[in-house]
């Protein structure tokens, strides 16, 4: 088989950035007004951080020229904060969790003393069910 590789999506961060910048500018007309500086100068940092924490993995993938997913026949590599590698050998199942607009893929390994992992799929350009049946599928290959 090939190798996949996935990507974040722009389109779904620049929606959720579309949607942040009215909201950091109210945060920071609120400081400039006076009204309530000290809670509009929260809601700007909040906004301004929602923003930098969309925009971050998109810059990080351009510049490094690195998925944020690798699927391998052997492995799915994770390239996030932590570098996760999860081998098919060692996994029993990936079972799909969802909240609210978003979701994770729960991987549980064959040995009980392992602690079960997460990839988490937030703003990725493949749909999480595809990616869910993509690694289902190559861990059925590997057994």
């Amino acid at each position: 088989m090939n190798e996949i590789k996935v990507y974040h999506s722009v389109w779904k961060a620049a929606i959720t950035i579309v949607v942040n910048l009215p909201l950091l500018a109210l945060g920071v007309w609120g400081v400039l007004s006076g009204t309530t500086p000290i809670l509009a100068g929260c809601l700007a940092a909040f906004f301004c951080f929602a923003i930098v924490m969309t925009a971050w993995p998109l810059v990080k993938e351009r510049i490094t020229k690195e998925p944020y997913l690798t699927i391998t026949d052997d492995c799915v590599k994770v390239s996030g904060r932590k570098g996760q590698e999860f081998r098919f050998a060692d996994v029993e199942s990936f079972r799909l969790r969802r909240f609210l607009f978003d979701g994770m893929i729960e991987v549980n390994y064959r040995n009980e003393r392992m602690t079960p992992g997460a990839i988490m799929v937030s703003d990725l350009a493949i749909k999480l069910k595809d990616l869910h049946a993509i690694l289902n599928e190559r861990l059925a290959d590997c057994k």
